[in-house]
């Protein structure tokens, strides 16, 4: 049996699953903070607990390697890619039927994640943040060429161009996108603390340095999305902002940002690659959460028993 109390709690290994309350024992899909609270004792990837470590604390700890299962309560436990961050999994729990519970993903491939894997199962649990339909990414490589472009009119324009992501994630993605372009970056400290831990688990980045620097010529400044334009402006002087989300969909996201630019770059699956998801799984019954319910009746309307969970208490099975 499943339950749900704005959390998913499997009894039968009194262990829960993403738990934003402390638990005596929570699966931990990833670091992100709206994810990764600091439980009693979490199961989680050897990098992911690194993480959560460096932002949360020392706490106890099982660690699980990807697709290396571990039996809890005479239940095969498996953790397998989700390609969101790095270091973030999926769970993958066998008994009598077998559950999935995915975590933030994205199919399409990231620069410091390993690939998301689909493993069928009777129960899918699955998040949907982008499950409207007008949520469809352009292909990576055309963003990435957006970007160079912004980066090379700033600077012919004699201004610095910013590149704005999450503190954990998407900052380490820019960075090893500027890299990869040929940049040399200078990296806010929170990006930075966080880079160098990536380093130390594998991550290769380009050259960078921290922020603030004496000579920004021919560099690009990485910074979270927290920075107020006053702070930038007073190291920077003429700068131009670029922010990286898949909420660069919505209309008006630019104006609402207060930024030069905003680009489609996500490390959540988009509407198509939630539905691709769905059919490689082949689950009896899909449960939504983190998004609108709107994706459940899409999903029905595919033939799914599919519905979204309330913010409630219930039994799933």
């Amino acid at each position: 049996m499943i339950e749900y109390d704005k959390a998913l709690y499997v009894p039968a290994l009194d262990l829960w699953l993403d738990a934003t309350r402390v638990k005596d024992f929570s699966f931990v899909s990833h670091a992100h903070t709206d994810h990764a609270t600091r439980h009693r004792r979490v199961l989680a990837t050897p990098e992911t607990l690194v993480l959560l470590e460096h932002r949360r604390g020392r706490t106890q700890a099982v660690t699980a390697p990807f697709n290396q299962p571990l039996t809890l309560a005479d239940h095969q436990v498996t953790l397998f890619p989700a390609g969101h961050i790095l270091g973030s999994a999926q769970i993958l729990i066998e008994g009598d039927r077998s559950l999935v519970y995915t975590g933030d993903f994205k199919l399409h491939a990231g620069l410091c994640a390993r690939p998301a894997e689909v493993r069928t199962c009777d129960i899918l649990v699955m998040e949907c943040t982008f499950g409207k339909p007008h949520y469809v990414f352009p292909p990576f490589r055309e963003t990435i060429e957006r970007l160079h472009d912004f980066i090379q009119k700033t600077m012919l324009e004699g201004m610095i161009p910013v590149v704005l992501g999450y503190t954990l994630g998407k900052g380490q993605e820019a960075l090893k996108i500027v890299g990869q372009l040929g940049y040399p970056a200078v990296v806010h400290e929170s990006i930075h603390s966080i880079a160098r831990i990536y380093e130390k688990l594998g991550v290769e980045f380009g050259s960078y340095e921290k922020f603030p620097a004496d000579n920004l010529e021919g560099k690009v400044v990485v910074a979270p999305t927290y920075l107020r334009r006053k702070k930038l402006r007073e190291h920077l002087g003429r700068f131009r902002t670029v922010y990286l989300t898949g909420w660069a969909l919505d209309r008006d996201r630019r104006f609402a940002l207060g930024v030069d630019l905003v680009l489609p770059l996500s490390d959540h699956a988009d509407f198509n690659e939630l539905v691709e998801y769905v059919r490689r799984a082949e689950p009896e019954k899909v449960y939504t959460v983190h998004g609108t319910p709107g994706f459940a009746a899409h999903l029905r309307d595919l033939g799914f028993d599919a519905r979204h969970l309330p913010q409630r208490q219930m039994e799933l099975f």
